[in-house]
């Protein structure tokens, strides 16, 4: 059978697709027995807009919001007082103590704060460059929050995953609740971007970070958006990804230049360290850091049948295409503007595209197995690579998708291109597959394509074929 994968304009609340994480943040603050919340995500995702319809809507009245601007802890404390002294109507107490810790526990023994939500966004400006501010919040959430609930809402994602997932970290484990904000899921933009190349194009662009696909929203085209966003010398996302990493890390000129490595296809460990002229023991610490980030991944190559090693590639999709298209050509941007579009999104940038929906379909291929169009809910969805053996001679060459159980896999290939996919396709798909160690798994055949299949494939009668269309 043939499924589209096309989906109408739906809809949409204000707030874009994150009803879910509402509905959380309100059942924590009706809730009795708990105290406190940690919100968090990477930059740009929304986490101050989501805090903020809530001050409007269920919070309002009882939520007093305080953003950190200043990595200076006096600066943030006169700041956080002023804002609780407005809130409450204090006459001047709360102004003369001297530390968070103060603050919270003279809030504690008097109740002036009984009943709010005391909310503190940007937390790592406060936390990030002294240690013992996370002390102190360890103690006031356990000591000082009689009355009063605590959210903590933080951008720094190395900082924030590290006090909550690491046990040594004084807040590991003090949180009653913790929200992730992501980016928007393909099928999200695409409910804002109806026509299925423009969904992909900012996607790609954008990896769903809400506040750039809401820049998309802002103009007539996507190809006006990309124009005026990535491509004018005072773009508002050309120096985005750069500037990113610099609220991240002390110094980036190393992490640059591997970026930009992996940007341009290398993949495997050697090569990518002899690129960028590193030693091969030196360049996994910087590898680590830029995958706790969430940048970069490291791939494992499944039913490999022996150890071919990771291969490392940009997981966030802005970062890919900012580091393949925009920071190797800086420089020509900034001397023709808009006009050096056609030399920097070139046929590479096709390519790339194909790439981008590869990964939209893998990332889908558990919600297409719970909505009936997988035979099985696979257990595993990955990409393959491999050696494998054509007219006499052996190459590597890849599979797209594999999903698979103990019992059960699929395999197949991702075509992003205006020629609909036929029989050949499906021919090169089944010798390839011929290579994959599937042991005694059923074996399914999927071929995903933008464009629409031949006739002859349509007409094929093979319970084991499963095709996806795009349109």
């Amino acid at each position: 059978m043939v499924y589209s994968l096309r989906k109408e304009a739906e809809v949409i609340t204000v707030l874009y697709f994150r009803d879910d994480e509402k509905n959380r943040l309100r059942i924590f603050c009706e809730r009795e027995n708990t105290k406190a919340m940690a919100i968090y995500g990477r930059r740009r995702t929304g986490k101050t807009a989501l805090m903020l319809d809530f001050l409007a809507g269920d919070g309002k009245g009882r939520t007093i919001y305080y953003q950190c601007t200043s990595f200076d802890y006096r600066t943030c404390l006169a700041d956080f007082t002023a804002v609780l002294t407005t809130a409450l109507g204090e006459n001047g107490v709360l102004r003369s103590l001297d530390s968070f810790r103060d603050v919270f526990s003279y809030l504690c023994d008097t109740g002036k704060a009984a009943g709010k939500i005391i909310v503190i966004d940007e937390f790592p400006f406060l936390a990030k460059k002294d240690e013992n501010v996370v002390v102190e919040f360890q103690w006031i959430i356990d000591h000082a929050l009689k009355g009063m609930k605590l959210v903590l809402l933080g951008s720094s994602l190395s900082f924030m995953k590290k006090q909550l997932n690491d046990s040594e970290s004084p807040l590991y484990g003090r949180f009653d609740e913790i929200l992730r904000i992501r980016p928007f899921s393909f099928s999200e933009v695409q409910s804002l971007f109806p026509v299925f190349e423009d969904a992909v194009n900012v996607y790609a662009q954008t990896g769903g970070v809400a506040q750039y696909v809401m820049f998309f929203l802002n103009y007539s085209s996507v190809k006006e958006a990309t124009g005026e966003l990535f491509l004018d010398r005072n773009g508002r996302l050309l120096q985005e990804a750069p500037n990113l990493l610099m609220q991240e890390l002390r110094e980036i000129t190393t992490y640059t230049t591997i970026l930009r490595s992996i940007g341009s296809g290398e993949k495997d460990t050697g090569k990518l360290a002899a690129k960028c002229g590193m030693d091969i023991r030196n360049i996994f610490a910087y590898l680590r850091k830029l995958a706790d980030l969430e940048i970069v991944s490291a791939v494992e190559n499944p039913l490999s049948g022996r150890k071919t090693g990771q291969r490392y590639r940009i997981s966030d999709s802005f970062f890919r295409f900012h580091y393949a298209f925009i920071e190797p050509n800086i420089s020509m941007i900034t001397e023709l503007g808009k006009n050096a579009e056609p030399y920097v999104l070139n046929e590479q940038y096709s390519e790339f595209l194909g790439f981008v929906y590869e990964d939209i379909v893998r990332s889908a291929c558990f919600e297409y197995a719970r909505k009936g169009m997988f035979p099985f809910m696979p257990r595993t969805v990955a990409k393959w690579w491999g050696n494998i053996q054509e007219d006499g001679t052996w190459h590597e060459s890849e599979i797209d998708v594999i999903a698979y159980d103990d019992h059960q896999i699929i395999l197949g290939e991702c075509k992003y291109r205006s020629k609909a996919v036929g029989l050949a396709e499906l021919d090169s798909l089944k010798k390839k597959s011929s290579f994959i160690p599937v042991k005694d798994r059923k074996v399914y055949y999927l071929l995903a394509s933008k464009s629409g299949f031949t006739r002859d494939l349509e007409a094929l009668e093979d319970d084991r074929l499963l095709l996806l269309k795009n349109a």
